[in-house]
């Protein structure tokens, strides 16, 4: 979608829409999985993704802060993690688009040791404006090389910030800064990654991106096995929320991460990060079933873009990977159908 074009996206999406069906067809969606690869994944892993009717690659890198009151970012684009780094998202870049793929940028702020309960940046913030102007000018250094390197390999998207909500609510001169020399680099479309939670309804700068953001883990049901239908009742205060948003701001929203795990309480608690030897039996009907409901209740609402699942890695990669019994990834598992049927828009 030009950049051209941001304050027009959503009545542009919204006139385009059938009389009779009110939606969009599925083909214009955002159809993305976040590949993480270790090493170079395997050809037919990419040309599996694209039978699925995958349309881009989401690849993570990430910046490494300390702590969350430490003003210093460190830059990592050689990552050993092939993903990760700079050699690797170019190789990828090719490789996506021989097979009618693109790809899709998204820059982490890691914060301290490897701690999925103690990623605290959504707290990031200083005592002083003299630490806050030295945080903000490492994370330009930070982001601008990764707009650089998305319009070198031509990517789809550029994710500015992912799950700063500190920083997003606080300052938002910075961001809007930011966002201009962004654009004097890479010219393709950009959004924010804004968490569900106390975040995404009150990010100050919507109207200088392109898409609405979501990290859309949102709390469904708190039933043992619950049903498609209490699923879908979960979903409506979520639907009425996104949907006004996407009329304030005047754009469709993205979701720039949702997933589910193949565990008894995925409904209750979908951001739960898994533990290492969580106990447990695998419940995968509730995971496709998951998958499904969301499909039908976002799919075709005019203002809804599309989505990133949470996530793809190559088989060894995942077979390699303590705790993968119970974990995210929809990968040979009832989750994969229901994605591929959508994907594919065979189902309405």
């Amino acid at each position: 979608m030009p950049r051209l074009l941001p304050l027009l996206v959503l009545a542009v999406w919204m006139a385009g829409c059938t009389a009779a069906e009110g939606q969009r067809p599925a083909a214009e969606r955002i159809r993305s999985v976040t590949l993480d690869a270790r090493s170079a994944p395997e050809p037919h892993l990419l040309d599996h993704l694209r039978d699925l009717g995958v349309t881009h690659l989401t690849l993570i890198s990430f910046g490494f802060q300390p702590g969350y009151r430490t003003p210093e970012i460190r830059l990592h684009n050689d990552a050993r993690w092939y993903s990760e780094s700079d050699a690797g998202i170019r190789a990828l870049a090719a490789e996506a688009e021989a097979r009618g793929m693109r790809l899709i940028l998204k820059p982490h702020v890691w914060v301290g040791g490897y701690s999925a309960g103690g990623q605290e940046r959504h707290a990031i913030g200083f005592a002083t404006e003299e630490a806050w102007q030295a945080w903000e000018q490492q994370y330009h250094t930070f982001l601008m090389h990764y707009a650089r390197l998305a319009a070198e390999v031509d990517a789809a998207l550029l994710v500015v910030g992912t799950e700063l909500a500190n920083v997003a609510k606080t300052r938002e001169p910075f961001w809007r800064r930011l966002i201009a020399d962004v654009r004097a680099v890479y010219d393709g479309p950009l959004t924010y990654a804004a968490n569900w939670w106390e975040e995404y309804e009150d990010v100050p700068f919507w109207d200088a991106l392109d898409y609405v953001g979501v990290q859309a883990y949102f709390e469904l049901s708190d039933a043992p096995e619950p049903s498609a239908q209490q699923l879908r009742a979960g979903w409506q205060p979520h639907v009425e929320a996104l949907r006004r948003l996407a009329d304030r701001t005047g754009r469709p929203i993205l979701f720039t991460e949702i997933g589910y795990r193949n565990v008894g309480y995925a409904a209750a608690e979908p951001w739960r990060w898994p533990s290492r030897d969580e106990p447990g039996e695998p419940d995968d009907a509730l995971q496709a079933r998951l998958y499904d409901v969301f499909f039908e209740t976002l799919w075709h609402e005019p203002w809804f873009a599309g989505a990133i699942l949470w996530k793809w890695h190559p088989e060894a990669d995942r077979q390699g990977r303590r705790g993968t019994r119970l974990d995210f990834s929809p990968q040979g598992r009832p989750a994969e159908t229901v994605i591929a049927r959508w994907f594919a828009g065979a189902t309405r």
